[in-house]
């Protein structure tokens, strides 16, 4: 996978993490925090980062959105969506030094 595809990557879980955050008491945000999520775990999957795509299942498995309901699992969430956050700042950094 090229420099280009992981700064997306980084930019899409950035932006995910937001929407999380967002969504914690909204249940439309965090449906589509879920919809998204999704696609990105088949991008991930694409890319066979396998290791992410599975960090990005877990995250799913734990998601489970409720009309009129504050999310039971949003610190655990955002705990797993910070650290995928920093697993792929750290790929996206080693392939920017192995193309300098």
């Amino acid at each position: 996978m090229d420099e280009k595809n992981w700064e997306e990557m980084e930019w899409e879980i950035e932006s995910l993490c937001k929407l999380h955050s967002d969504a914690i008491a909204d249940y439309k945000k965090c449906r589509e925090f879920a919809n998204r999520m999704s696609l990105f775990l088949s991008d991930l999957e694409d890319f066979r980062c396998n290791f992410l795509a599975n960090m990005a299942m877990d995250i799913l498995m734990n998601c489970n959105p409720k009309v009129a309901s504050h999310c039971e699992k949003a610190n655990m969430e955002q705990g797993m969506l910070e650290r995928m956050k920093s697993e792929i700042k750290m790929k996206s950094e080693a392939q920017a030094d192995i193309r300098r």
